[in-house]
Order: C-alpha cells, then sequence, then structure tokens
C-alpha cells in the first residue's frame, strides 16, 4: 500500500498530460482552419508565398504534435512484454 510508484501515480498525472495533449492537437488544426489569418501572399519564404509555407508549417507543426501526444500517453505504459 506504501507504494506510490505505480498505477495510481501514473493516473494522477494522466489529465494533465491529456490537457497538454489536446493542446498539442488541436492549435495546428485550429491555425490551419483559420483562413482569413494567412490569406495573404506576403511575406514570401525564398519565394513561396505566406498562404503556402503557412499551411506547409502547421502541417509539420501537427505532425510534431501528434508525435509528441503518442510519446506522453502511450510510451510510458508496460505493454508486458519482455518485462519480467
Amino acid at each position: 500500500m506504501g507504494n506510490e510508484s505505480g498505477p495510481l501515480r501514473s493516473k494522477t498525472a494522466r489529465p494533465l498530460r491529456i490537457i497538454l495533449s489536446g493542446l498539442l492537437i488541436v492549435v495546428p488544426v485550429a491555425l490551419g482552419l483559420a483562413v482569413p489569418l494567412y490569406q495573404r501572399t506576403s511575406p514570401t519564404l525564398i519565394g513561396i508565398p505566406f498562404f503556402y509555407w503557412f499551411q506547409m508549417a502547421m502541417a509539420v507543426l501537427a505532425a510534431a504534435g501528434t508525435s509528441t501526444v503518442f510519446r506522453l500517453l502511450f510510451t510510458c505504459d508496460d505493454d508486458g512484454e519482455g518485462r519480467r
């Protein structure tokens, strides 16, 4: 009963991880859907209009956020394989 490093400890940290995970997913999606925010051509980046490079930046940010969410939520779980 005195073991606080087991499943009870991981369940208390879970809500914070879920909130952070939601933010990591929602922010790039919401920015990508807010077309009036980036519906312009300037500033350009290496000759690419803002409209296009902003969309690509949001795609990369969403992929990085999804990867981070996966690591936050699933890599600490014990899958039971190969452990004694």
